[in-house]
């Protein structure tokens, strides 16, 4: 049996679209994907690159400006040194004439010492010699000494008996000298050291009027007055091993 209807036997109605077909719904554009880090890279790499460069400029600016700057002052600095230097040199040149001075009269007194205290010429001269070595060695070496250090070092070569007249007087002068001299500064010293056993050198050394410059070192009697750097402002007063004394 056969079913009736209203469509039955009916052909399809074509509808509006060609053919009577209608088209398949279009897909929608797909949503671009976010950029991988890799594609990234470059530009964020570029741009630290960039700012380490400026970075990099500014210090080198700021280095050279601290370079200039360092620069004008080691000038002051080194003006300052010269000034200081000559100043220096200047005053100890000054102290320098002022210990040949005084080691001259402390020579000469010493003389007249030795005179009263030795009969024989030969005696005095020898005593002469050691007096003043005794001296300078009291009072300019390493440690200062007081006035009884001094009498007693001229009693140990003329005897306790022996009058030291203007003698006496001079250890305050070189006292003087010596605390006048530490108070300008700088490194210097007073220098008894000897290559004992070689011939003196005029340069470096004054022989004593009566020894034989030829002859070998035996004795310092008065001390160098010496700045470290140059040589001495006063060379040693030295005596010969054979000479006559």
């Amino acid at each position: 049996m056969e079913s009736s209807g209203p469509d039955r036997g009916l052909p399809a109605s074509p509808g509006p679209w060609p053919g009577g077909t209608p088209p398949l719904p279009s897909a929608a554009p797909a949503p671009a994907a976010p950029a991988s880090d890799g594609a990234r890279m470059p530009w964020r790499v570029f741009q630290e690159v960039r700012a380490l460069r400026a970075e990099v400029g500014s210090l080198r600016a700021e280095r050279e400006e601290a370079k200039g700057r360092l620069d004008k002052l080691y000038e002051v600095v080194h003006g300052l040194r010269a000034d200081r230097t000559t100043e220096l040199e200047s005053a100890h040149h000054e102290t320098s004439q002022a210990y040949s001075a005084l080691r001259d009269r402390i020579v000469g007194h010493c003389r007249s010492a030795a005179e009263a205290a030795a009969e024989q010429p030969h005696h005095r001269a020898d005593a002469h010699v050691r007096l003043c070595a005794a001296l300078f060695r009291t009072v300019l070496g390493e440690h200062p000494a007081a006035e009884e250090d001094w009498h007693r070092a001229a009693a140990g070569v003329l005897g306790p008996q022996v009058p030291l007249g203007p003698v006496t007087e001079l250890h305050r002068h070189t006292a003087e000298l010596r605390a006048r001299i530490a108070e300008l500064g700088g490194v210097h010293r007073w220098n008894f050291e000897l290559r004992l056993g070689q011939a003196p050198d005029p340069r470096l050394h004054e022989v004593w009027p009566r020894s034989d410059e030829h002859r070998p070192l035996s004795l310092c009697v008065a001390p160098a007055y010496q700045v470290v750097g140059p040589p001495p402002h006063v060379r040693p007063l030295v005596h010969t091993v054979i000479g006559r004394v």
